[in-house]
């Protein structure tokens, strides 16, 4: 499984929430996710990899919007 950064905005510092994932989603997918309750549902307008500084890795990034 690989962790996903999802963001709500181009600005890295307002991170959303980051989530392990079996597959990266697509652009145009939506993303469920459970909210206390109820779902939040997402749709994936854009993806990216950021190299992290301190190891080297590349971490995968997706730009969400929310449908809610």
């Amino acid at each position: 499984m690989a962790l996903v950064e999802v963001f709500d905005s181009k600005d890295p510092e307002t991170l959303l929430f980051a989530a392990e994932f079996d597959f990266l989603p697509h652009v145009g997918e939506h993303l469920a996710r459970d909210a206390a309750g109820y779902f939040q549902y997402y749709d994936v307008v854009e993806i990216w990899h950021r190299q992290d500084a301190v190891n080297g890795a590349f971490r995968a990034c997706l730009l969400v919007t929310l449908d809610d």
